[in-house]
């Protein structure tokens, strides 16, 4: 037994020098990423764990926006070691974004179109209590020889939940050749489209009603697809949910993507009972 004993123990102790050994090599690495990438950001700890995971704490990233991060998960890490490899699962906790209170003018775009009565700004959603944005972030990739794709899960806390999915084809490794194939958008409302009405009513001297019914023809006018508009008009009032579907008539490049008309898209958008 006591030889029983004392090997679990130099096991042990192995093991924790090893671990020790591992966590100091990938603070060098992590510290020489951010020096050669130019990013300013600081973190408290990297560690890893007997599952394979890199675990990163308090991270602080201050390059154009400043955003805090309790904890980054990046889970089977060691297929990094060799090349990149063919699923990747990274999960961000406890993510923190102020918002921006400093007043900004409407963008052109939404004026010209006609809808800047029902525009808020980052300074109005702060003074309605919403001083920083929150969340947990999840990321899970497929990468294939010809085929990528990404599942992100943002639980938002205040502001929702979103999945996006996303679908591309690889024909080289150059990323303007990446084609699209599908994106996918849904949100989950957690009070914020009613309480943004309300305020935005107040703001136009409307009542709630007058304004959502302003917003549903505004949107007929443009837009006059019975089948989108049907479900858009549903979810304004009633809001619950939101799937948008997008997808161009074929897989196209992100550079011709950028001067596609939207008629070039199938687009399908669905509300949720």
């Amino acid at each position: 037994m006591n030889k029983l004993i004392r090997t679990i123990m130099i096991l042990a102790t192995l093991l924790g020098g090893a671990k020790a050994y591992l966590d100091h090599q990938l603070h060098l690495e992590l510290d020489r990423a951010i020096i050669d990438n130019q990013i300013i950001a600081e973190y408290s700890q990297i560690s890893s764990s007997l599952l394979g995971q890199v675990i990163v704490n308090n991270m602080q990233i201050n390059q154009y926006i400043s955003i805090y991060i309790d904890k980054i998960i990046l889970s089977k890490a060691y297929q990094f070691y060799n090349k990149l490899p063919e699923s990747i699962s990274v999960n961000l906790e406890g993510v923190k974004i102020p918002i921006n209170k400093t007043v900004q003018p409407i963008p052109i775009i939404i004026s010209t179109l006609g809808y800047a009565p029902y525009y808020i700004g980052l300074k109005e959603l702060y003074n309605l209590g919403y001083t920083n944005i929150s969340a947990d972030i999840s990321l899970d990739a497929q990468l294939q020889k010809t085929k990528l794709s990404f599942v992100s899960i943002i639980n938002a806390d205040i502001f929702g939940k979103f999945i996006i999915s996303i679908e591309l084809n690889r024909t080289s490794k150059s990323f303007d050749t990446i084609e699209l194939v599908s994106f996918q958008l849904k949100y989950l409302d957690n009070g914020l489209i009613n309480k943004v009405f309300s305020y935005l009513a107040r703001r136009n001297n409307k009542t709630f009603q007058q304004l959502q019914q302003e917003f549903i023809t505004k949107l007929n006018n443009d837009i006059r697809q019975q089948n989108i508009t049907n479900n858009i008009q549903q979810f304004i009032k009633n809001p619950k949910g939101l799937t948008i579907n997008l997808q161009p008539d074929f897989p196209m490049n992100i550079n011709t993507l950028k001067t596609l008309p939207i008629q070039k898209f199938k687009l399908q958008i669905t509300a949720s009972n």
